[in-house]
């Protein structure tokens, strides 16, 4: 079995389970081929981390070519695909539903319920119990239609971050810090972090970020941006706020522990009457205003943020056996994350990770020389991405229970990005009856697969 794309990395997994799909054993012998640099090991068996019985062995192989960039979950996708490919092959093995098969081996991953509550949830929005059927018992005519499901996990837990909040007698709030936004709706999540903090609406709020005379705040990478400014905006924010109560108070009657920011007011807790406007409240600082810092620190946030998610995507795809063509019919993902912000942005990016894993599963690869190591497909023109008419589908579910909430933001981008790639892969063997061994599943692979089925 090949996982990954084909200049990435090859593998042989064997498990073993009982007739009732309960998984006893694990052996892999692996090779990565990352560029001059070997490439990294991949984290298998993958969530399933507690199958017993385990025996790895995994090489690194220098070759004569690029070494590995960033993709979202470097690895993920393939300890992804090399695990649960092979747990739906004992499915099939056994004549199994793999979803039986995947919650009956719960128990083996850190995180049981979270994992048996998305499947379950998964399986009721791609309607599971009505379109799945035994591998290649999909019906006659050319286009046969499969079911296939994977599971991911990933840290996301929040970098090392500082902010600054400064609140000025005219009432105008600015929030300083030192990160960046690629497009992620960082600006976003930080402005309605102070915004909701200080009661204010969030057109209120201006942000001021990407410049390296402001509080450092980590890079970009690795889903840990989130998690880090919110909770260094979220410190400096309270932070602020408290030393407006304290100029605020003696006007209203009260202590600073009794009042609140709510709606634009600065108001007693336990009596709304007695307040001032936002503004009113900021003339009480005289000429001097208000700066304050706030900090999330990578090994030790306080409880603001937490790291470790999980969640399940699955595939329902349509395959020409005449031209090896896979057809996108829908995707489902459902995915925690602790605390969710901004649900607009947060389904935005699993969006985004689904149509990755489509493009990554059906149509990009690398293609090498075999002598002198260049890339025969470096440009657009011949490394092909999915278009809209390629992805199909998409629902998002953000798996939102009050014990995540507890956790705080957990990182986004990575968990989003893995598990498509493999349930595709699965449900293109649902449809037709034969595992297709290597991606992206290009019409040729798919064809050929069929005709070692068919031999």
């Amino acid at each position: 079995m090949i996982a990954g794309n084909r200049p990435s990395g090859y593998a042989n997994v064997k498990i073993a389970g009982k007739k009732d799909g309960t998984i006893t054993a694990w052996q892999s012998e692996s090779w990565s081929t990352g560029g001059i640099g070997g490439g990294g090991s991949p984290p298998i068996p993958y969530v399933f981390d507690g199958i017993p019985n385990q025996r790895k062995n995994h090489t690194a192989v220098s070759t004569n070519c690029g070494g590995v960039r960033a993709w979202r979950a470097p690895n993920h996708q393939q300890a992804c695909y090399l695990t649960d490919t092979a747990i739906e092959d004992l499915a099939a093995k056994l004549n199994l539903d793999p979803l039986v098969v995947f919650e009956k081996n719960l128990g083996l991953t850190p995180r049981a319920d979270v994992y048996r509550a998305q499947l379950q949830k998964g399986a009721e929005l791609i309607d599971w119990q009505k379109l799945w059927h035994p591998r290649g018992q999909s019906g006659p005519g050319s286009i046969k239609r499969g079911l296939g499901v994977a599971m991911s996990t990933w840290g996301g837990g929040g970098h090392n971050s500082q902010c600054r909040t400064n609140i000025h007698p005219d009432g105008t709030v600015e929030v300083e810090l030192c990160t960046q936004d690629l497009g992620t709706g960082t600006r976003t999540i930080i402005t309605m972090v102070a915004a909701e903090t200080l009661g204010l609406p969030l057109g209120a709020v201006a942000l001021k970020i990407g410049d390296s005379s402001l509080p450092p705040s980590g890079a970009s990478g690795g889903s840990t941006t989130v998690g880090g400014v919110s909770s260094s905006s979220r410190k400096s924010a309270v932070n602020a706020l408290a030393k407006l109560f304290d100029a605020v108070a003696p006007s209203l009657g009260t202590t600073p522990d009794q009042l609140a920011a709510v709606d634009g007011r600065v108001q007693v807790k336990n009596d709304p009457s007695k307040s001032l406007t936002w503004k009113a409240a900021c003339q009480k600082l005289g000429v001097k205003g208000i700066s304050e810092m706030g900090e999330n620190n990578q090994r030790n946030p306080g409880g603001l943020n937490s790291s470790g998610v999980g969640g399940v995507q699955m595939a329902d795809v349509s395959v020409d056996t005449e031209t090896g063509i896979v057809k996108i019919n829908k995707a489902v993902a459902v995915q925690d994350i602790g605390l969710v912000i901004n649900p607009t942005t947060a389904e935005s990016q699993i969006h985004g990770g689904c149509i990755m894993g489509i493009c990554a599963a059906l149509f990009e690869e690398r293609v090498m020389d075999q002598q002198t190591g260049y890339m025969l497909n470096p440009d657009m023109e011949f490394n092909k991405l999915a278009g809209i008419g390629d992805i199909g589908e998409i629902i998002v579910h953000l798996d939102i229970t009050p014990e995540h909430d507890k956790r705080g933001p957990v990182g986004l981008g990575e968990p989003a990005a893995i598990a498509l790639i493999t349930a595709i892969a699965n449900a293109t063997a649902n449809a037709i009856g034969v595992r297709v061994p290597e991606i992206p599943l290009t019409p040729n692979r798919v064809l050929a697969a069929l005709e070692r089925r068919n031999a």
